[in-house]
């Protein structure tokens, strides 16, 4: 949460629902596979686990390990005042945001001036120079943020990438049911039988079809077939329900 504030000077981001939750079904997924190689290998079973604290640290291993060996962290500055002005996100006309994130500056810094308008800063010796553009980011991202004000967020989409520039949108909630990438790789997929969207396990196995994700049954749904299956006639199961033992 500290490490994902805008800046030095906001409060901590929230977490979002299921963060830790979805790391540590992966994390037992993995153990519970482990544990069933070493059962056929060695014919023992064996106790499996896993925890939200472990897997949080795990999720943000990177940056803990760098504390955990003396690394010292610097406040992040305030996106006005980022140190690099092609790796910063940019406010669109429409209110939405996008992220450039270009690591060839040499070759992208002429191509991104031209698609913002900014053909006069390409050669400008402020900004020719990586370090001109690092020393005086502050100016470049006020410029960049003045072009990116003139179109929406979708304009800018089809300007840049067939530009060839490296970006990224950010997303809404509202984007996903839509995005053509999530669709195509098969990341969301229908339910079983209905046109409604889901998200499906975030793994492949080359051979194995998965199967098709299905709706969790209303309350009561099947309890008619258990209370068959386990013996009760049609006679007792309606005096269940008459009685609301049963839902």
């Amino acid at each position: 949460m500290d490490m994902l504030r805008s800046d030095a000077s906001t409060p901590p981001a929230r977490a979002l629902a299921g963060m830790g939750d979805h790391p540590s079904g992966v994390s037992l997924f993995a153990a519970i596979a482990v544990a069933l190689y070493q059962r056929e290998r060695t014919g023992r079973g064996t106790v499996v686990g896993s925890s939200l604290l472990a897997n949080g640290i795990w999720s943000n291993g990177i940056m803990a390990q760098a504390a955990l060996c003396g690394a010292t962290f610097t406040p992040r500055p305030p996106r006005e005042k980022s140190f690099n002005a092609l790796g910063c996100y940019y406010h669109c006309r429409d209110g939405r945001w996008l992220l450039l994130a270009i690591v060839n500056e040499q070759r992208d810094w002429p191509i991104v001036a031209k698609c913002l308008g900014l053909d006069n800063l390409i050669d400008d010796p402020r900004f020719a120079k990586q370090a001109g553009r690092f020393a005086r980011s502050a100016e470049l991202i006020a410029m960049f943020d003045a072009a990116f004000a003139k179109r929406d967020r979708d304009e800018w989409r089809v300007l840049l990438d067939d530009a060839g520039i490296v970006f990224e949108c950010v997303a809404e909630m509202g984007d996903l049911s839509a995005d053509r990438q999530m669709l195509d790789a098969g990341v969301l997929v229908p339910f079983e039988n209905d046109a409604m969207l889901t998200i499906d396990s975030p793994f492949f196995v080359d051979g194995a079809d998965k199967v098709r994700p299905r709706k969790a049954p209303a309350v009561g749904e099947h309890s008619d077939q258990i209370l068959r299956e386990i013996g009760y006639d049609e006679t007792v199961i309606a005096k269940l329900r008459e009685s609301r033992i049963v839902a």
